[in-house]
């Protein structure tokens, strides 16, 4: 089903549509969330919460199920009208991570990435094949020139993931983050679409 902003009303603004589900091999999907997986996305948050507290800045305003259905919500909305994007990442079927687009420039056509994993499930490449396959979708579907991932700069394994996707290190961002308490810096990764088609040729 396609769906239009009440907020971008010329044509050239359609290219905010973005897909509810990829496809990124036999076993791995990206979708979209629904209030169906909030108590599914919960219970993984809250098993590897002391895990993923340590790079994502969220951990303390989800404690229940129901601040899973206020994001989820939330998010839906934000994808509808173009602003950014959640999607679940799925492995046969089951909730393993998330991937978004934090936001999204139509402008200037150009958006940043973000991910999360189980931690049973890192170190095997999931990531990369998916933000390699959302890349591929926003070039084509969205004409998205240009990608950035910021990462705190000791989070090595997120840099290792930019750095697999072929991304240059644009600079470090001073004090990016502020984490529980602690200002954090920030590598900034980028490739452009052009870069990436001759990377992959």
């Amino acid at each position: 089903m396609t769906y239009y902003s009440e907020s971008f009303k010329s044509p050239e603004k359609l290219g905010f549509i973005l897909s509810p589900i990829i496809f990124v091999d036999d076993n791995l999907s990206i979708v979209a969330p629904t209030s169906e997986d909030a108590s599914e996305l919960f219970a993984l948050v809250d098993d590897n919460r002391q895990y993923l507290r340590k790079w994502l800045p969220w951990l303390d305003s989800n404690v229940s199920v129901n601040d899973e259905l206020d994001f989820i919500e939330i998010s839906r909305k934000d994808r509808l009208q173009g602003s950014s994007g959640v999607w679940l990442i799925k492995e046969n079927n089951i909730l393993i991570g998330s991937i978004s687009i934090n936001w999204i420039d139509w402008d200037n056509k150009s958006c940043g990435l973000g991910y999360w994993l189980s931690e049973d499930k890192t170190g095997n490449g999931i990531v990369t094949r998916c933000c390699h396959s959302m890349i591929e979708n926003l070039i084509f579907n969205n004409k998205i020139h240009r990608f950035v991932i910021e990462v705190a700069i000791n989070n090595y394994s997120s840099r290792k993931v930019a750095e697999s996707l072929g991304m240059r290190l644009e600079g470090i961002i001073k004090d990016r983050e502020l984490l529980y308490g602690e200002y954090v810096d920030a590598a900034l990764y980028a490739i452009t679409a052009p870069e990436w088609n001759l990377r992959k040729a």
